[in-house]
């Protein structure tokens, strides 16, 4: 019950805090996300485990609405994925907050290489992310994010939870 009270009242206090972020038109966000996912075959007896970076940069087209180009890239099991995905991310709630929910979309393409790097296997991917930028400073925050891709379209599908850092570079004037 205390631990509850705790929890809603920085909640409380982080919502009502304000800051001057940089999500004004004509800045631009540089950073990026980082994922460590598990999982397991049907038919085999351990998990995989691994961790997949994402670097970002975007362009605030419009106040609280960037557009950007992401890049991921791992290597598991000597197979090399990549991905390159533009997006688009809007910013919910005006620049003086502390904290600032976004909703995030892209559409890009995805490609496996195989053990010996001699195939490949791109395929069309899409990403919607629901998350909350949190910022330190009006140029630095760090991202929390709810992901859903869907990596081809054959049912391929991933949920994950993403955490990054954004810092926002604001424009000469």
């Amino acid at each position: 019950m205390k631990t509850n009270f705790l929890l809603t009242s920085l909640v409380i206090v982080l919502f009502s805090l304000t800051a001057n972020s940089q999500i004004t038109k004509g800045n631009w966000m540089v950073g990026g996300e980082g994922v460590i996912r598990g999982y397991k075959f049907s038919n085999e007896d351990k998990y995989t485990f691994n961790a997949e970076l994402f670097p970002k940069s975007g362009y605030f087209i419009l106040d609280k609405l960037a557009v950007g180009g992401e890049i991921g890239v791992f290597i598991n099991r000597g197979n090399l994925y990549s991905s390159f995905v533009p997006f688009s991310r809007y910013y919910l709630l005006n620049e003086e907050k502390i904290v600032i929910p976004y909703v995030e979309a892209g559409f890009g393409l995805r490609n496996i290489t195989n053990n010996s790097f001699s195939s490949n296997n791109v395929k069309m991917m899409y990403q919607f992310k629901v998350g909350s930028s949190i910022f330190f400073t009006n140029s630095a925050s760090m991202d929390i994010s709810l992901n859903y891709k869907k990596r081809s379209f054959l049912f391929d599908q991933e949920i994950s939870i993403a955490f990054g850092f954004q810092l926002f570079l604001e424009r000469k004037r």
